[in-house]
Formats: structure tokens, sequence, C-alpha cells
């Protein structure tokens, strides 16, 4: 096995993060962090150590920190695309072969094109494994609707993780409708075109507006925007929404405004041993995000070289879902539903509507 690492950066709020390393700086409201950091080239630094195997006396692999904000990474990316060059040599020198590009440290890198040559150690986006995670959950989501032919609305279709969940969407579930929803409409018609291409079942319609998800019975955000944006109004009633981003897309008031609506966690995997030294990665102990998971995976598999970069394909998805069966002794299968971090039941329903709609 080799060693890895896993860059990630601040969630949405500075203080929340930080005061994990000293209470006090928990205290200090977040428009001073981002005033006093702007334009700044602040270090990355180790997070946390990481082990995953039963038994383990020494790291396996190394969470690294960015000390921004994914704001800031998205308003700022001249400046961040070194630190992340800059991150990769710290990982080298803790003796990492691999380091996977967590939340935004991926887009801004353009899925890793802009550091895939550096010469420290390989690269990977994590984007096959998440797409393969997401697809496994949205194909159960699928299989336990009510509607006959339910409408999946992808919203980020277009995007890396998007585009690959569509295509295996395609090849393995053409019993669904979908709807694909991003802002570039060329890039979503050649999508939708290469879905049918894949399976002549399969014919998405398109759309540039969220407000069109309202006819979804499962919405699956998949965007690398840096603020929320679904409403409660854009979701028609008892819709199930899967939130595979980072930062997240949906926020908690749509608990309480929208009680009849599942939110759930995307992106998650189960690995049961999994464990940071002194301080966390803002998950339950056991859970991972499938990006981190891939990196992990990939390290065990003692893979030559870089592996996701830009858009992943099918063959690696494929792949990497493979070695995902070769290590499960370990975990590595979609985590148990939770919702802003908290577990939650599985969305029950009745299957008296498909049935009864079959039979005729």
């Amino acid at each position: 096995m080799k060693k890895f690492a896993f860059l990630v950066h601040l969630r949405s709020n500075y203080n929340k993060d930080l005061k994990h390393m000293a209470a006090p700086l928990g205290w200090i409201p977040d428009s001073v962090y981002r005033y006093a950091l702007r334009n700044r080239p602040l270090p990355p630094f180790i997070w946390s150590d990481v082990t995953l195997t039963p038994g383990a006396t020494e790291p396996e692999g190394y969470i690294i920190m960015l000390p921004y904000s994914g704001r800031q990474l998205l308003e700022q990316q001249k400046l961040m695309v070194p630190l992340v060059e800059q991150a990769a040599k710290l990982a080298a020198s803790k003796g990492a072969e691999i380091m996977g590009l967590g939340a935004l440290s991926s887009p801004i890198t353009m899925g890793g094109k802009l550091v895939e040559n550096n010469p420290h150690l390989s690269v990977t986006n994590g984007n096959a494994y998440t797409a393969v995670i997401t697809h496994e959950r949205i194909a159960q989501l699928i299989d336990e609707s009510p509607a006959y032919r339910p409408v999946v609305a992808l919203v980020g279709a277009t995007g890396s993780v998007g585009s690959l969940v569509c295509k295996l969407l395609a090849k393995h579930n053409p019993e669904a409708e979908y709807l694909l929803v991003a802002r570039n409409e060329r890039r979503l018609v050649d999508l939708a075109s290469e879905m049918t291409e894949t399976n002549f079942e399969v014919k998405p319609t398109t759309s540039q507006h969220i407000d069109d998800v309202k006819r979804a019975d499962i919405v699956v955000l998949l965007t690398s925007a840096s603020d929320c944006l679904l409403q409660s109004s854009h979701l028609k009633p008892n819709a199930v929404v899967l939130d595979d981003t980072q930062p997240r897309n949906t926020h908690p008031r749509l608990l309480t405004e929208r009680p009849d609506v599942t939110i759930i966690d995307g992106g998650l995997v189960s690995v049961p041993h999994l464990k940071t030294n002194n301080r966390g990665i803002g998950l339950p102990r056991g859970l991972s995000y499938a990006c981190l998971a891939e990196t992990m995976l990939l390290a065990k598999a003692g893979y030559e070289g870089n592996f996701s970069i830009g858009n992943p394909t099918l063959e690696q998805a494929e792949y990497i879902r493979t070695v995902s069966q070769q290590f499960s002794h370990l975990g590595f299968d979609v985590a148990p539903d939770h919702s802003f971090g908290r577990r939650i039941a599985q969305p029950t329903y009745t299957h008296n509507s498909r049935e009864s709609l079959a039979e005729l």
C-alpha cells in the first residue's frame, strides 16, 4: 500500500472550522477572516493523520488543509493553484505518493489538469468514485420510488461528476426519465445525445433553469457553486434531494420549510475503521467523502500515475468500482443515509402506484 494525502479547505465559515484548532478562533467574526486573508498566500498544513486499516500503528495518509473558504478559492484561483502545488510538495515530504483533490480544490485546478505534471506525486480529483457512489444511490432511489417512471433531475449535469453519473444512469438505469439541468446549452444537448447513443431507451430532456426541477421526483445536486441555490419553491411535494455538493447547495432551513421533502447527503462512503487524529473531516465517524475514498482505494491498490484528471471516463468508473469490491472488507460501500450530518431512515414508499400501473 502507498501512503496518500487528501487536500481539503475550510467550509463556508472560517470560525466554525478554525475553532477546532483553538477555541478562541471560533469567536472571531467570519467577515474579519475574509478581509484579513484576502490576497495572503497562507501555506497549507497537515490537518490530521489518517488510518483506515484495523490495527494500523502509523499514519496511512494525511489530510492537508488549505486555510481558505470555498468562496475564496473560487474568487482567488490564481493565488490558490500554487498553494495546491505546495500542498503536493508537503504531502510528498510525508511519504505520500498520491494526493486527492477535495471539494473545490478540484474545479480550481481544472479537475487536476493544472497540477497533473507536478514533480512530487500523482494526483486524482476523486470524481470517478464520487460518480460511482452517487450513481449507486440514485439507482436505489429509482427502485424505491412509488412513481412508475420517476423523473430524475440532475442539476450540474455537464460537470465532471455529473456527466459521468449521467452516462452510468444511461447505461444501467433506463427505467427513469432524466432531466439534465446546467448553464451551457450546447453541452447539455451533447450530453443528452451521448446518453441516447449509450442506450436508445434513454431520451433525456434538458433545461438551463433550475425552476424546471419542480416536476422531478428525485433531484440530484452536482454543481460546484459555493452558495446554496436550491430553494423550497423548486421542489414538488414529497421530492427526494440527493445533495452531492461540497460546499453543499442546500440549507437546513429546507427541512422546516418543506417537511415533506427528504434531503440526503450525497457522495458519502462507509469506511468503518477510518480514523483521523485530533481533527476530523466534518463527518460522523466511519464515513468518508467519496473523493477521499477514491484516493485511499488507489493507494491501497498501489495504482501508478495520475488517475482521474478532468472528466473521468466510464472505464475509470468501472475500474474504481472493481477496486472498491476488492477492498470491501474495509467497507467502501454507499453510506447509510444522513441529512446535514445526522443519520436518518431511508425514504419509505409504498409500491402500490408502480405495481398498479405495471398491471395495466
